[in-house]
């Protein structure tokens, strides 16, 4: 069994007992083998606190003093074990950390969160394919990320804390928000505190209060979005979409399930209002495309939509 590659995708199956016998056979043949199972054993004497989101957003909550962490955050599975994460982490690229001349970089991986603090304390839940980057040097005096993706932010109170985005930066002083961006979508919503939204579209600034969100979507009129609930709900295994162009919500499921859209004369503009599971493929893929009346046939991660 040749593989020069070990791809994250078969790792993580092999780690889950989901190969295939002949899978699993070709792969205790190949060089590699050996070296992953000395990984195993040695991360399982590992021991660490188990994370699952509500224990987190109980921390959040309670404002607890924790250790500010100089490494990655375990991602938040509760299907692993700590030393089977550890292993991922280190050897497959869940995600990525570095320190070459101040700089540290968090990433998530298709379907994973992750959850870690920033060197003043505030804490950052991560969804999904999302990526942060910032630099440690004078963080007390320059509390400032850029975010790519999907972040909840808990910020201790100090300076201004900024997020710089490629649609937008959002900044505060002390306060609970999250913000999602990718091409063309730039949407923010504050949960406790004051969020100073500034949209590099037009120029315009936008200041958010608890309960209060913005979006703002190429092509669309920027919109204020009013809520109820206390946290975004992607960290109860929800994505929920207001008056979003259907191609965002099939990127976010791209984003969610490691899956690609094919189409040809579908509209991709059509808005939708609604949401989908994060913990279920099938339910997820019938709950959006039955939403527009589309069928769709599925050839490995491809979804191939049918007029």
């Amino acid at each position: 069994m040749k593989m020069n590659k070990l791809d994250d995708i078969f790792l993580s199956r092999w780690l889950n007992n989901e190969l295939s016998g002949d899978e699993l056979n070709k792969f205790k043949s190949s060089e590699h083998y050996n070296s992953y199972v000395n990984i195993i054993k040695g991360t399982d004497k590992l021991q660490a606190p188990s994370y699952n989101l509500n224990e987190v957003f109980t921390n959040i909550k309670e404002k607890r003093n924790t250790t500010t962490i100089t490494h990655p955050s375990t991602p938040l599975n509760n299907r692993w074990q700590w030393g089977v994460a550890a292993s991922v982490i280190l050897f497959i690229g869940f995600f990525a950390y570095f320190n070459l001349f101040n700089t540290t970089e968090f990433s998530s991986n298709y379907g994973k969160q992750l959850a870690f603090e920033l060197p003043d304390g505030s804490k950052v839940l991560l969804n999904s394919k999302s990526t942060i980057t910032f630099n440690t040097k004078n963080w007390d005096t320059n509390r400032t990320l850029e975010l790519n993706g999907e972040a909840f932010f808990d910020v201790e109170k100090g300076n201004t804390f900024t997020v710089k985005t490629s649609q937008g930066n959002v900044s505060v002083l002390g306060t609970e928000f999250n913000v999602n961006v990718r091409p063309d979508f730039f949407k923010v919503s504050c949960y406790e505190g004051k969020v100073k939204v500034s949209d590099n579209s037009d120029a315009s600034t936008h200041i958010l209060t608890p309960s209060i969100g913005y979006q703002n979507i190429k092509n669309n009129t920027p919109i204020t979005l009013n809520f109820d609930s206390t946290h975004p709900e992607w960290i109860d295994n929800q994505s929920v979409f207001k008056s979003t162009p259907i191609k965002f919500v099939l990127n976010a499921l791209e984003k969610q399930y490691e899956l690609q859209f094919e189409y040809d004369s579908f509209d991709d503009s059509i808005l939708f209002t609604g949401s989908f599971p994060n913990n279920n493929k099938e339910i997820a893929l019938k709950t959006v495309l039955k939403s527009v009346n589309l069928k769709y046939t599925t050839q490995g991660n491809s979804i191939i939509l049918e007029d």
